[in-house]
């Protein structure tokens, strides 16, 4: 069976991306409707092949978002802590804290390993440092090159 207007259908029902499973099957079927003449007698087969892909669909939107913050990819994003190793006493707190795996402990003191990991504009595990080891940027710094990356990466940003 063929769809007709397929990623237009798609889009439309994407815009609703945290709305329920049965408010998206609204917006698709709508949409399915509007563009394609669908007889009752198989509106279940084409709405089974049209959520099918929708799930598909969506799953690739969502892991989009999330490897973005703001519509920016976080890998352009240059914020995340670093540790002093002058400082750092190896009481591995930032590692047992950390549950994005940002942290990692090796040779006697904590390392940065998974940079991009760490939660945009958080600071909470400079906090668990009694040895005030852990810096990250100033939250001017932060606001600054959000707004610098947004203007690059435009206005989806």
């Amino acid at each position: 069976m063929g769809i007709a207007g397929l990623d237009q259908i798609m889009e439309k029902g994407l815009e609703r991306i945290d709305g329920t499973d049965d408010e998206q099957k609204d917006v698709l079927f709508a949409e399915l409707k509007a563009r394609n003449y669908v007889p009752g007698s198989v509106e279940k087969e084409y709405m089974v092949a049209l959520w099918a892909e929708f799930k598909k669909a969506r799953t690739d939107r969502i892991e989009k978002l999330e490897a973005s913050f703001q519509g920016i990819p976080r890998e352009a994003i240059a914020w995340f802590p670093k540790v002093s190793q002058s400082k750092c006493s190896g009481c591995t707190s930032c590692v047992e804290f950390c549950i994005h795996g940002v942290f990692h402990f090796s040779d006697g003191k904590s390392h940065v390993v998974r940079p991009h990991n760490c939660v945009v504009g958080n600071t909470t595990c400079r906090g668990f440092c009694p040895e005030k080891a852990i810096t990250f940027p100033t939250h001017a710094e932060l606001k600054d090159m959000l707004r610098r990356l947004r203007e690059e990466h435009g206005p989806g940003a």
